[in-house]
């Protein structure tokens, strides 16, 4: 069994029995929907391939928490999430300028770990694993040497399916009417496996300015 397997088998484990747990002791769970802004970056341990910058990307889809103590939930999330870089590569005397556009489905699992609910403001940290499975990989390429230049490049077979993270972040929620509640904070989201198949290591992370609202 190869890695990715491993580690999605894991989380589905994890997941399942946090759920039957929660269920089980009468949790509570709190539904809400997000959208907002990302950051990203590549960075890369290939010796002819730097980093360039940063590009902005969008993030937006389902939240659940599910509490099985007052301060402490299980987070997860059905996200659909952009995350966008550049790079830039020396061949000889050619100079390419890369820029990646990569769309995932998200579904974290994370630790969440809240002030007391006797508050109108809540602050709360997190920690945990980001799951992300590749569902679109294009790249714009500029080059002082025409015949490599191309924009909107179909690179998804070059592409890792699935990229793992480590996740922490930290925010608040506000409370409105009800039980409605808006988030906002920060999230960083870090990439540990390689975003490319075969040799090198090319690794995608981002800075997520979360806006969302449980119901």
């Amino acid at each position: 069994m190869n890695m990715k397997k491993l580690i999605t088998l894991i989380f589905v484990f994890f997941l399942v029995n946090n759920l039957q747990a929660q269920y089980r002791d009468g949790a509570d769970f709190k539904l809400g929907l997000t959208a907002h802004p990302t950051i990203g970056w590549i960075r890369s341990d290939v010796n002819s391939i730097n980093s360039d910058g940063v590009k902005l990307g969008f993030s937006y889809g389902v939240l659940g928490d599910f509490l099985f103590r007052e301060s402490y939930a299980f987070s997860t999330a059905l996200k659909l999430t952009t995350i966008n870089g550049k790079t830039e590569s020396t061949e000889g005397a050619t100079t390419n300028k890369q820029t990646y556009k990569l769309q995932y489905i998200e579904i974290p699992a994370k630790l969440k770990l809240l002030t007391g609910d006797d508050k109108e403001v809540r602050f709360y940290g997190e920690f945990g694993l980001g799951n992300a499975f590749n569902v679109r990989a294009k790249a714009d390429v500029k080059s002082n040497n025409s015949a490599n230049t191309a924009e909107g490049l179909d690179i998804y077979k070059r592409t890792s399916f699935y990229r793992g993270s480590i996740i922490i972040g930290g925010g608040a929620e506000i409370a409105t009417s009800g039980k409605t509640r808006i988030l906002a904070g920060l999230t960083f989201d870090n990439g540990f496996t390689d975003i490319q198949k075969g040799d090198g290591a090319l690794k995608s992370s981002y800075l997520g300015i979360n806006l969302g609202v449980f119901f």
